[in-house]
């Protein structure tokens, strides 16, 4: 059963509710209102196949930002859910929204690169929506994810259309042999120059094609099923695989690093490292 207790119209209507936030997702906070913003919370958790119940689960929701996918998950019955993102939820409107619903959604202030299963536990379900292509290391993200998800990670990202696959003047080509099919099973990752994705948004990094999202999330150690698409968007699951890939550890330069905690996977114990030259 959902812990949400619905307060009376706030002071001032509903402009006073909503004023003064970027809001970017549309959610409806009770029947007939919704937030106004322009990301759809139905239409995403439509696309991710989210249960209509998530009793008992606990869930966390990285890059929450105004809190509405977290608002849902407790909607739908979670017994704990943590929006974890790097705004101030004063700010955000999280925590206007928490007060007028009387929820208990815990609010985390944190990076993706810091999640840490010592500080926040594991999750049953978590969210990730939105993130990925605004990271600057994006495997590192990966990696942090399966340190914390004991359960399936629903993934939404913009992927890389074919509009964006060639630069300057020739990237008409793209769109006229429809990259995305040509490159379907090869792995790709377009760099993006500042403001090239979005004219007023600098902080996009990267555009993965669906392929390169799969063998992301693979090679972090998850099985990843393609969802479905839409426009330049898409949707994933990722669900850990019952043991971490032997590679993590062995076959990497983070891996075998003797000073490696917070960066990769795990943090091994030093003795069980490489020993150096030399030693016997």
């Amino acid at each position: 059963m959902s812990h949400l207790q619905i307060r009376e119209m706030p002071a001032g209507g509903w402009a006073g509710l909503f004023e003064g936030v970027h809001w970017h997702q549309r959610w409806e906070v009770v029947p007939g209102v919704f937030t106004p913003g322009g990301n759809s919370v139905s239409d995403i958790l439509g696309a991710v196949s989210l249960p209509g119940r998530l009793d008992g689960l606990r869930v966390l929701d990285v890059g929450a930002w105004n809190g509405c996918f977290s608002f849902e998950c407790e909607r739908r019955g979670a017994a704990d859910v943590v929006a974890y993102s790097l705004e101030h939820p004063e700010e955000s409107g999280f925590a206007r929204l928490k007060s007028f619903l009387g929820s208990k959604v815990r609010y985390v202030q944190g990076s993706v690169y810091d999640l840490d299963p010592c500080r926040l536990g594991k999750f049953d379900l978590i969210l990730f929506f939105g993130v990925f292509y605004h990271l600057r290391y994006p495997l590192l993200a990966v990696d942090r994810l399966r340190t914390v998800s004991a359960g399936p990670v629903l993934v939404e990202t913009h992927v890389l259309p074919d509009k964006l696959f060639l630069r300057g003047s020739r990237s008409w080509l793209g769109r006229l042999m429809r990259f995305s099919h040509v490159f379907s099973r090869t792995p790709i990752w377009r760099q993006y120059a500042p403001f090239e994705l979005h004219p007023e948004d600098r902080s996009n990094w990267f555009g993965p094609n669906i392929q390169a999202v799969i063998e992301s999330f693979e090679s972090g150690g998850f099985v990843t099923r393609h969802l479905c698409s839409w426009a330049d968007r898409a949707a994933f699951k990722a669900t850990p695989s019952l043991e971490l890939l032997d590679r993590l550890q062995n076959g990497t330069y983070e891996g075998l690093a003797q000073h490696q905690i917070g960066v990769g996977l795990t943090a091994r114990d030093p003795g069980s490292m490489f020993r150096p030259t030399g030693a016997v």
